[in-house]
């Protein structure tokens, strides 16, 4: 006969689980310290050029190798974190850091004497940093019910000019995710050369069209179309590059956006790719951690905001972050995301690599 033990009452949070855990998520307000370090380096060595690309280098080269050394963490969050608050005010952060990385970013850009290598490389550092900080903070706060948190992530979206992700992403990806209906959702033996373009150019008429719907079923005004409001924003952003430095600014501005919302969708890519679900008679099964990739390499997850827990993001949208589970009957990922990107970017090895891997009762049909 099974006896069973009474339940616990519920223990406030320790010092350190208040306090000290949380802190590791920090990181993600760390990563524009790449850029100062860039700029510093590139000046006394008198190698501007050469240190333009440093940014991108750490955060996909360095880190994705320490990533693999620190190693996975699968255990799952304790009980009490999701009250914490300091969780939430670590996202909140990434606003105010956002905005001073781009203005560093842009006088850095518009000061330094980078020939067209340079330029670009720089573009392409500041754009991999808005794409880790701003779209994976906002991408945490839009799934958010508070107004400050919703405001905070429409903004950050409107820093690289993809505010029409905080309404595609929630209203139409989690919807169709992993579905012929998702662009998001990568197909089997689809590169990701050719998705970026078509995630990129769907997503942004999505959200225009799914804003269009609402309004008109409730009988609201064009000019609430949220997507209009955050292209206003981008708007803003963009008049004050060329304010303060002129049409140089306004095409860093631009550079840095489209890098980073390219980012983002190689990461929708590397999330889902070749699974799907079922067809039912009532249109499709339901989400399970079995659609979605899952990653829990330690040192990438803290810089990401457990982004790489995708798996329990996608069956259970509304947890926070520092809820996020590792599911072990979820497909695994060999790494982290930062070595999954780049790994992406060679479509032979990474098809050799995680075909295999995906789960038969999941994997895309072969056309």
């Amino acid at each position: 006969m099974t006896t069973h033990q009474p339940s616990l009452p519920a223990q406030s949070p320790s010092l350190i689980a208040r306090w000290i855990w949380p802190l590791r998520f920090f990181l993600i307000l760390l990563v524009p310290m790449s850029l100062f370090d860039a700029w510093r380096f590139g000046r006394a060595l008198e190698m501007p050029n050469l240190f333009a690309f440093w940014p991108f280098f750490v955060m996909y080269g360095v880190l994705s190798l320490i990533d693999y050394v620190v190693g996975q963490d699968t255990s799952q969050p304790e009980e009490n974190v999701r009250h914490i608050a300091l969780y939430r005010w670590i996202a909140l952060a990434a606003l105010p850091v956002q905005l001073l990385s781009l203005w560093w970013g842009l006088h850095v850009f518009t000061t330094t004497d980078f020939n067209w290598i340079g330029k670009l490389g720089w573009i392409f550092s500041v754009g991999a940093v808005s794409g880790i900080l701003a779209i994976t903070v906002a991408h945490e706060l839009v799934h958010k019910p508070t107004r400050l948190e919703q405001w905070v992530g429409g903004i950050l979206l409107s820093s690289v000019c993809y505010g029409g992700f905080k309404i595609e992403h929630v209203y139409g990806h989690h919807v169709n995710v992993s579905t012929p209906k998702d662009a998001s959702s990568a197909k089997l033996w689809q590169t990701v050369y050719g998705f970026i373009p078509q995630a990129v150019w769907h997503n942004t008429l999505n959200a225009w069209r799914l804003e269009k719907n609402r309004l008109q079923k409730r009988g609201l005004s064009a000019w609430r179309n949220e997507v209009l409001l955050w292209s206003a924003v981008s708007t803003v952003f963009a008049a004050a590059a060329f304010l303060l430095f002129g049409w140089a600014g306004v095409c860093f501005f631009v550079g840095q956006a489209v890098v980073a919302f390219c980012e983002l969708e190689a990461i929708n890519y590397v999330e889902h790719y070749g699974l799907t679900r079922q067809r039912t008679d009532n249109g499709y099964e339901r989400v399970r951690p079995e659609h979605s990739w899952n990653s829990s390499y330690r040192l990438m997850n803290w810089f990401l905001m457990n982004l790489a827990r995708h798996s329990d993001h996608h069956a259970y949208a509304s947890r926070r972050y520092q809820e996020l589970r590792h599911f072990e009957e979820a497909p695994q990922l060999p790494g982290g995301y930062g070595a999954m990107v780049v790994l992406a970017f060679c479509p032979p090895l990474w098809f050799r690599i995680i075909h295999p891997r995906i789960p038969a009762h999941v994997r895309q049909a072969d056309v």
